[in-house]
């Protein structure tokens, strides 16, 4: 009877040994990070993150075999939060510049851009050269290419006071003091600015011609970036990222 008792529990656990190792793997997690804030590249409907950044960093999970995570940052938080390796990826319309390299890697680029100066649909300012904007007060959000460019080919040469020029978190929040008439004029990417020109009452009256190229951001030096990167690799190849970006830009 013992012996008897013995072969069942023996069985019993082979028989959830057995399921254990048949069982599927659970996937890995790609973490991405976005400020959800930059249509149409990254913006949140309801709870759902959705855009060109977006439905990239999708296929690559798919080729990586990995399950996405998405977690919404202010844009300046993103890149500490790949140096304190929260996230895999960056992706918020992120230009890739020389000085983010030396901190970072980037994928292949994917898009390219100019900036665009934007006031109110109703506002009588002109801006015919880029020395013009020395006359309004001008907002950008801190730490992008805007405000990167506003300060070396305007501020360091006199041509834009410094008390004219205001800095906000978020786009969103520059967007808001321009339509409330706290600032004259706001500085930011042309695709971005053209997607929010469709939803409010704002023109683009200059554009500059900076030729930036985004990518998706990582933390130097991981052994998954070049997973990713092979990823992206095999999206712009295929024709896949095209279709993603005419899925989002007429």
């Amino acid at each position: 009877m013992k012996l008897r008792r013995i072969f069942i529990a023996l069985g019993v656990a082979l028989i959830a040994l057995f399921s254990l190792s048949c069982s599927p793997k659970q996937k890995k997690i790609l973490r991405v990070g976005t400020d959800a804030e930059n249509p149409p590249f990254t913006y949140q409907e309801g709870s759902e993150f959705k855009g060109i950044d977006i439905e990239i960093c999708k296929r690559i999970a798919d080729k990586l075999n990995m399950q996405l995570q998405i977690t919404k940052y202010q844009f300046d938080e993103l890149f500490s939060a790949l140096a304190l390796n929260k996230i895999d990826i960056a992706a918020s319309a992120i230009t890739i510049t020389p000085k983010r390299k030396q901190t970072m890697d980037f994928t292949i680029p994917y898009f390219e851009t100019d900036l665009a100066v934007v006031a109110k649909s109703n506002s009588p300012v002109k801006v015919e050269k880029i020395e013009d904007l020395g006359k309004y007060i001008v907002g950008c959000q801190s730490n992008t290419t805007s405000h990167q460019y506003l300060t070396e080919n305007l501020m360091e040469k006199d041509l834009l006071p410094k008390n004219k020029l205001k800095l906000y978190p978020t786009v969103i929040e520059t967007l808001g003091e321009l339509l409330n008439g706290k600032i004259d004029l706001m500085v930011f990417d042309e695709w971005v600015a053209k997607d929010f020109s469709q939803q409010q009452e704002i023109k683009i009256v200059y554009t500059i011609q900076t030729n930036e190229q985004y990518g998706l951001a990582m933390q130097a030096g991981k052994e998954i970036n070049v997973r990713i990167n092979k990823a992206m690799k095999e999206l712009k190849d295929s024709g896949e990222l095209e279709n993603i970006i005419k899925e989002y830009i007429d």
